[in-house]
């Protein structure tokens, strides 16, 4: 026996006993908020090409990536530590080596296409078949997680973020430096990421985003009826304002907010309103409606290239000017700095509209955020591209499990809670394992504050399985 002394008044010594403990016991909640979504038939529906012999099934890769994400794991490596978790093998969960987890990523890589990285600038290859079928699995998380509220209205919005990557496979992005530039959609009422496309970084921010926005209309339930769909600039391209505008048969209603591309001529328009045109854009505090720098206009605008067709209604512009603190000038020497924002809801008030367009900086940016810092998303572990985008489509397959988890298992007060703070209060707890009677027991320590939570939280998924 070896005793380790150090500065704090006690000795370290390895414990012989037979007892089975566990470092993650709150990770069991979340596979349960996996099962109860139904994602082991899905994956089994989905990815039916993988099927190589071995004790895994596709489901087990699946589910044991989640879980070390959810544990706060960033790299294939760290399957191993919870691998070695023999407690959490005894309550069900299966995980496999880091090999293995290599070897599942590997799996949904072919070369075939992407020759085109090599040849065009912003090139954007076909997706293999396995990741597709990742695709449908989490269209399937997204419908079960939502079936019994059956809603008829999503706010979608869109937004595309760079993932620095000093791989020497990695694409230079706008900001000089070597990356990725994957695109999400997010359902903002329901916290969940319903479609994405993982791209190079020297992919442009404006490219091919139509097809992302119909795939993630595509994974809404078919009771939603009614779109509200809100951007940056980046997707003011006129082929998608013109997809928006139509009605098409069997399609959700599109309502649309998107800011507008500064033009020169729009940029006139804008200067050319009069000073009682303008009106205060007010922000919420802590007192109450506030005026600050920003004052808003209606705006009289009809693109130059547009695609609108004839007998459609014209689009609205709304002008935001910016008045600089303490009086000085902006840098390129103008009293005012101008933004604009082209929505075809006209029965929204202006000021409404645009406090509501300005929302999505706090609900994409924010997943973006989590995937990136709080999961394994700012880190690939690959030089293989699809490898790496099987990586990130399964970190938000992580990101919505927890988001279902907390909606559907943990009180209101816990919906907005970081990952970080989760995993201190309810995932990353001790517990011990033990076998009595034929049956399987964890246990947390008397009076643990979170006891009660997780026994609760147990009941409320226990019932939306069967729901």
């Amino acid at each position: 026996m070896n005793i380790s002394q150090g500065l704090l008044p006690f000795q370290l010594i390895e414990d012989n006993a037979k007892i089975m403990m566990t470092s993650f016991a709150g990770i069991p909640l979340v596979m349960e908020a996996f099962r109860a979504l139904g994602l082991r038939a899905s994956i089994q529906k989905h990815l039916p090409l993988l099927q190589r012999p071995g004790k895994y099934e596709e489901a087990d890769y699946v589910e044991s990536f989640v879980s070390v994400f959810c544990a706060g794991g960033d790299c294939a490596d760290d399957f191993e530590l919870l691998r070695g978790d023999e407690g959490l093998g005894e309550l069900g969960l299966r995980i496999p080596s880091a090999e293995a987890a290599r070897w599942f990523l590997n799996a949904f890589h072919e070369e075939e296409g992407l020759e085109g990285r090599l040849e065009h600038k912003g090139f954007i290859p076909d997706e293999t078949a396995l990741l597709q079928g990742l695709a449908g699995v989490n269209r399937d998380l997204v419908r079960k997680a939502v079936r019994q509220e059956a809603p008829w209205r999503a706010t979608i919005d869109l937004d595309s973020t760079l993932i620095e990557s000093h791989k020497r496979e990695a694409y230079m992005t706008y900001l000089g430096e070597k990356g990725y530039h994957p695109v999400v959609a997010y359902w903002a009422e329901q916290d969940l990421v319903v479609a994405d496309e993982f791209r190079d970084g020297n992919v442009p921010a404006t490219m091919a985003l139509l097809p992302v926005l119909q795939e993630a209309i595509s994974a809404l339930p078919p009771t939603v009826r009614l779109v509200r769909f809100r951007s940056d600039s980046a997707a003011y391209v006129h082929e998608l304002l013109d997809w928006c505008r139509r009605e098409i048969p069997g399609r959700p209603r599109i309502e649309f907010a998107i800011s507008a591309e500064m033009s020169e001529r729009l940029k006139a328009a804008i200067e050319a309103l009069a000073e009682e045109d303008w009106n205060p854009l007010r922000k919420v505090t802590d007192q109450g409606w506030a005026v600050g720098r920003k004052e808003w206009a209606e705006v009289e605008f009809v693109p130059s290239q547009s695609s609108r067709k004839k007998e459609m209604k014209p689009d609205r512009y709304l002008a935001i000017r910016i008045r600089p603190a303490q009086g000085e000038l902006f840098p390129e020497g103008q009293p005012y700095h101008y933004f604009a924002v082209a929505t075809n809801m006209w029965s929204w008030e202006g000021e409404k509209l645009l406090r509501w367009q300005r929302e999505r900086c706090g609900t994409v940016e924010k997943v973006h955020d989590i995937l990136k810092n709080d999961l394994a998303g700012g880190v690939f572990p690959s030089k293989r591209f699809f490898a790496n985008a099987t990586w990130w489509r399964l970190n938000l397959l992580a990101y919505n499990v927890l988001a279902v988890m907390k909606r559907k298992a943990l009180p209101v007060a816990w919906w907005p809670v970081r990952l970080k703070a989760l995993r201190f209060h309810l995932l990353c707890i001790a517990g011990r394992v033990i076998e009595h009677g034929r049956r399987v027991y964890l246990k947390i320590a008397k009076h643990h504050p979170s006891f009660l939570l997780y026994q609760q939280a147990r009941e409320k998924l226990l019932i939306f399985s069967s729901a």
